[in-house]
């Protein structure tokens, strides 16, 4: 660790430290003044941060750092010794964020989940943005880059927008029958207009960055999208279609009609061991009909059947493990809500075989990137960036890769 009375070469300018305190975490604050010709006798206030022996000190410039290691980078001179530092970037202090163990209790535990291998799928360096640098960015202390990789990862888009508000309106509907109540149309649309309100003047304003993962954030106000006037009215009444397509199905009068204590879970996080990892599940609603488990997923976008069938294989994995034994069947309905059209899975042993031959192929591979697959380190090299700029387009974390 670095003290009092040690020295630090920044731009070929030596400074001598005069105190060195910390503030937290990983983070210091340091005091030096210039020691050499160029900044003789100026004194300068610097932060700095430390993962192990890894040093970094921000620049004036927002997004640059010096590094050194602690250990390998001092430098003997006619002045006595001093920490060579080097540029680096946020990239780099990321990099060294992910090959430590977390500062606080809260420790980053590998688990799996289907939209977890989506998302490596889609971009690798997204999913260890996502998974990895934006860990404790909740922390007020913290490093910037931490945090900014928090905040993106909580920014959301119009398109996915619309469908959380879609599912959190119909997740609302079925947990009143499972309550044994009903909400009219006319009350759900206008408790999910109240939300769309206060969803929109909450990023608008900006306040969502003093809660990124309470309050809601657009990528289109954060990387200020140019948008049709009319883009946010569209967003709307696509919501309210989608959420009326629902309440006036032949579905959901079925499900009306069905006594509550058939409602066995509506949209709880669950989560069920396999592999020796914790894979999580969130079904949008799962119920039993005389000797047969059903669960549901209401889709507001296009489908893409081969992914619904992974994913409702998941979903009979978790139920095959935890729900009733005497069953005889179990099925998967998907509804998309879009075409206004069922679709039917059969969730049969076969099935729940190849699932589960498939989850345990794809935790071997995302531990197998992994620095130390116990403590779930990972680094940035191992997660590369993908070449298809359509998809950077649309990805929150594209201030990271340059590509904003």
């Amino acid at each position: 660790m670095l003290k009092a009375g040690q020295s630090l070469l920044l731009n070929n300018r030596r400074w001598r430290l005069r105190q060195v305190r910390a503030r937290g975490g990983r983070s210091l604050e340091l005091e030096a003044i210039g020691a050499s010709e160029a900044a003789q006798g100026m004194t300068r206030r610097l932060s700095a941060v430390h993962y192990g022996d890894e040093l970094f000190i921000a620049r004036k410039r927002a997004q640059d750092y010096w590094t050194a290691h602690l250990r390998q980078d001092w430098r003997d001179e006619a002045a006595g010794p001093v920490l060579a530092c080097r540029p680096a970037t946020w990239l780099d202090l990321l990099d060294a964020h992910t090959r430590h163990p977390a500062a606080g209790k809260l420790k980053n535990e590998f688990s799996w989940s289907f939209s977890r291998a989506a998302k490596y799928r889609r971009c690798p360096r997204a999913y260890y943005y996502h998974y990895y640098a934006a860990w404790e960015g909740w922390r007020s202390d913290a490093p910037p880059p931490v945090r900014r990789a928090y905040l993106l990862k909580n920014l959301t888009g119009l398109a996915r927008w619309v469908g959380n508000l879609v599912h959190e309106s119909i997740k609302f509907a079925v947990a009143r029958l499972k309550a044994g109540q009903t909400i009219s149309e006319t009350n759900l649309i206008e408790r999910m207009r109240s939300r769309a309100r206060a969803d929109f003047e909450d990023s608008r304003s900006g306040r969502y960055r003093q809660q990124p993962n309470r309050l809601t954030g657009f990528q289109e106000h954060y990387y200020r999208v140019k948008l049709p006037p009319t883009a946010w009215q569209e967003s709307w009444a696509a919501a309210e279609q989608s959420l009326q397509t629902f309440t006036r199905s032949a579905l959901y009068a079925h499900l009306r009609r069905q006594p509550p204590a058939t409602f066995l879970d509506v949209e709880e996080l669950r989560s069920f061991p396999l592999a020796g990892t914790k894979v999580w599940v969130q079904m949008d609603l799962a119920r039993r009909e005389e000797e047969t488990l059903i669960v549901y997923d209401w889709k507001s976008g296009t489908v893409d059947e081969q992914e619904l069938r992974r994913q409702l294989g998941i979903y009979g994995l978790y139920l095959q493990r935890t729900g009733p034994q005497e069953v005889k069947g179990r099925r998967g309905l998907v509804y998309a809500l879009a075409e206004d059209r069922l679709l039917e899975f059969e969730l049969d042993e076969p099935t729940l075989q190849e699932t589960q031959a498939a989850v345990e192929a794809s935790i071997t591979r995302l531990r197998g990137l992994l620095l130390d697959p116990q403590a779930n380190l990972a680094a940035l090299r191992r997660f590369p960036m993908i070449d298809d700029l359509s998809v950077c387009r649309r990805c929150q974390f594209r201030e990271l890769c340059g590509r904003a």
